[in-house]
């Protein structure tokens, strides 16, 4: 069952329907009910992990506070985790002694496990410092991991933020419900409208065969990738918080205008930024304050932490010596800031930060074309490619297409830096409401024709 899709809009509007009509005490359970519908919609194997994983999380938090209980939860679900990731790799078929691609590996990484396990992961540890009390039932717990709109693609909640929401009385009133239906509009637009729309001009060869393209279109497909790969993410994110808000509760902010950094720390605190904070809290941090507490010397407190934070990161996404190497990239980046003096905070000057801010763009893009790319053989074929400025005309590149679509994702972004909130349009006007109401339903029903294709979120596949 697709988010995008008509079948997901009846199941939605049915789990709202009873969602309304039941009492405080019954929505959670029924919430829970509709999210494990939605999963096994999807494959019932699926649901099978995840409700082992949500009884053995549950039963160790309780007694997480006990470092053993910790280190054995820490452990099942780290192994799981890493040794899932490699399996479901292009490495698996060979540890496994397989000949190819099986039903055994299709089940090894279910959809959206990257995302619940490391909230399972960051529960025991929260219990643990103190941070936060486990979970009153089963239900709760269950429910923090499985609650359909962020399943599939985050944001990564954090436990105590979540688990407070449950346990709160939630009302959704006339604003709520105008904030929660408006963020799912702009986040469909995001997705049918610039994401779908741009990936599909994509040459399918190109991130696995860029010898056969000029420089130009090199130049002009990565940077297509980057906006298409931003609005699809942020499309699920903003459809996401949207559709939780109808049931009072809210979810993290995902993005806050990424292509908009002036640095590249600042870039991880505007981009997936649940994952972001998520490592810098679990694994930077500790990593940082270990090396001190033990007194290694300064430039390997220094250089490993940011890297090894990246490294990870780069394994979150898949067991790819490409995923890898993006996060190498994105390690040495942190790095060369931090070495180099790069100004972390906004400059003043509007020449000076504009500069900033296109270099950290252009290098933060040039990092997705391994993320992209087929092989680390490819990645380099097009990083040389780039730079050899080969003869071609960019004529037949799809321009009235990309230009629009690129501009769209823009101005989105810039409204939601003007308004500082991601539902910018609930400060227009009501005449600049219904205008942008108006048009809004015109690009979906121009998109949503009857030969548009439902294309899965690209997230999803992590």
């Amino acid at each position: 069952m697709q988010i995008v899709s008509p079948q997901f809009a009846l199941f939605a509007a049915a789990v709202l329907a009873g969602y309304a009509l039941l009492n405080r005490k019954l929505q959670n359970a029924w919430l829970l009910l509709a999210s494990y519908f939605f999963y096994v919609a999807i494959r019932w194997e699926y649901a099978l992990v995840l409700g082992a994983l949500s009884i053995f999380n549950y039963l160790i938090g309780r007694r997480a506070a006990a470092r053993g209980w910790l280190c054995a939860g820490l452990t099942l679900n780290i192994a799981s985790f890493a040794a899932l990731k490699l399996f479901a790799g292009p490495y698996g078929p060979r540890l496994l002694d397989l000949d190819g691609p099986s039903n055994l590996l299709a089940l090894l990484l279910p959809v959206g496990f990257s995302f619940y396990i490391l909230q399972a992961i960051s529960y025991l540890l929260d219990i643990h410092r103190g941070q936060t009390q486990p979970a009153q039932t089963l239900t709760d717990f269950a429910l923090y991991l499985a609650y359909f709109p962020k399943l599939l693609a985050g944001p990564i909640e954090r436990p105590s933020r979540f688990l407070a929401q449950l346990t709160a009385d939630r009302r959704v009133d006339s604003h709520a419900a105008a904030r929660g239906a408006g963020l799912i509009l702009v986040g469909m637009i995001r997705k049918i409208v610039v994401a779908d729309r741009i990936h599909a001009l994509i040459p399918p060869t190109i991130f696995s065969d860029p010898a056969a393209f000029t420089s130009l279109e090199k130049i002009v497909w990565f940077l297509v990738f980057t906006f298409g790969l931003y609005n699809d993410f942020q499309g699920y994110s903003t459809i996401a918080r949207g559709l939780s808000g109808l049931f009072g509760i809210e979810l993290e902010l995902n993005f806050r205008q990424p292509f908009f950094a002036s640095s590249f720390s600042d870039f991880w605190t505007r981009w997936h930024i649940s994952l972001s904070f998520w490592l810098r809290d679990y694994i930077f941090f500790p990593l940082r304050r270990w090396f001190l507490q033990n007194r290694w010397p300064a430039w390997i407190a220094t250089l490993l932490p940011p890297l090894v934070t990246m490294l990870a990161s780069g394994y979150w996404h898949g067991a790819y010596l490409t995923m890898i190497f993006w996060g190498f990239l994105h390690g040495l980046y942190l790095l060369g800031e931090q070495y180099l003096g790069f100004p972390r905070t906004h400059d003043t000057r509007k020449l000076r930060g504009a500069l900033l801010t296109f270099f950290v763009f252009i290098l933060t893009s040039l990092a997705w074309i391994p993320f992209a790319a087929s092989s680390l053989r490819a990645t380099f074929t097009y990083f040389a490619g780039l730079f050899a400025f080969t003869s071609g005309s960019g004529a037949a590149l799809p321009w009235l297409d990309l230009l629009p679509a690129f501009a769209l994702s823009l101005w989105l972004d810039w409204q939601e830096a003007r308004h500082n909130s991601d539902a910018f349009f609930l400060q227009w006007t009501p005449y600049a409401q219904a205008w942008g109401f108006a048009c809004v339903l015109w690009l979906l029903i121009l998109f949503l024709g009857p030969q548009a294709e439902l294309v899965t979120f690209v997230y999803q596949g992590f």
